[in-house]
């Protein structure tokens, strides 16, 4: 089986900041919910791993500069020392060149464009390869509003300002955690794709960061990717989640024509909540297996697990 996933906060444990202080060891083996340990079953494995800006806002340029800078480091020491069986992917041309050597395929995201308050650390996320912006977290920032802070709030224009810059660049924008208003704002300043790399339905479970079905509708019109997230919240307003409710997102979201634009975006070592029966990364075997019972075809589950997020990646990096 082949495994390509739009959101993980690993790195962010790794670095000590750490959203649950769980994860210990390295990317190549740890106490999280990923490792290069775990993810060698799959034959192909591709993650993008996001630059996480933190709960608590941040105040200052300082702190943002300090912050993202360790953060990088954190990345680039990881790949690094995992080189025997990890490539640092900027490009197409190296994502299908990990493939070709049956190594994993590392990207590099930022989750909260908050990180980038300076012109230096703009170019230094460009010049590192950074391909895809969450444009906000939760709360607000100089760049817009998360919808759990006001889901009226749209971009501000040094937000609108940012995503031009950064699409001049190739890089992409996220529009998980960003406010309803501000996603209607991208889509006017900015014609590239758009992705969700973490993000569900709102009609299946009615909660503020998940999409509307206008917002999933547009971004499939523009080509975008929409990742579905195993956070149970995010998921159902139950208390637990097993894999038939993962399942509901996926089935609505392919109702809507969205099969071709569908992936995973799990949101490892992000999240403290799994659906029943899903502890870690190698779960994607049981959501794999729930879903051929369920009636998909072998395509259907490939493009779902690594095709539809691979045609992204060669089409547009």
């Amino acid at each position: 089986m082949d495994y390509f996933d739009l959101h993980c906060d690993t790195i962010y444990e790794l670095s000590g900041y750490g959203l649950y202080r769980k994860t210990r060891g390295t990317l190549r083996e740890n106490g999280g919910q990923l490792d290069l340990a775990r993810t060698a079953r799959y034959t192909h494995y591709a993650q993008v791993f996001a630059l996480f800006c933190g709960a608590a806002p941040i105040e200052t340029e300082e702190e943002a500069h300090a912050r993202f800078t360790h953060l990088l480091q954190t990345a680039q020491n990881a790949f690094a020392s995992c080189s025997d069986v990890l490539v640092h992917c900027r490009t197409a041309n190296d994502f299908l060149s990990a493939e070709r050597q049956g190594k994993a395929a590392a990207f590099l995201s930022i989750e909260g464009a908050e990180l980038l308050q300076s012109e230096a650390d703009i170019q230094a996320a460009i010049d590192a390869g950074v391909r895809i912006v969450t444009l906000t977290w939760n709360h607000r920032s100089r760049y817009g509003c998360g919808a759990a802070a006001d889901n009226d709030a749209g971009l501000t224009e040094a937000g609108i300002r940012l995503v031009q810059r950064l699409s001049a660049h190739g890089i992409f924008p996220d529009v998980s955690h960003l406010s309803e208003r501000g996603f209607w704002d991208l889509m006017e300043c900015c014609s590239a794709s758009v992705l969700a790399t973490h993000s569900n339905s709102r009609a299946v479970c009615p909660h503020l960061r998940n999409l509307t079905d206008a917002q999933f509708t547009a971004m499939i019109q523009r080509g975008g990717l929409i990742g579905i997230n195993l956070y149970v919240p995010f998921l159902t307003r139950k208390k637990h989640a097993d894999v038939s409710d993962i399942l509901r997102h996926i089935e609505h979201f392919c109702a809507l024509g969205g099969e071709e634009n569908l992936c995973i975006g799990a949101d490892w070592d992000g999240c403290d909540r799994l659906p029943d029966g899903i502890e870690d990364v190698t779960g994607m075997e049981r959501l794999a297996e729930a879903l051929a019972r369920h009636g998909y075809s072998d395509t259907q589950i490939r493009n779902l697990m690594y095709d539809n997020a691979k045609r992204f990646v060669t089409a547009n990096f």
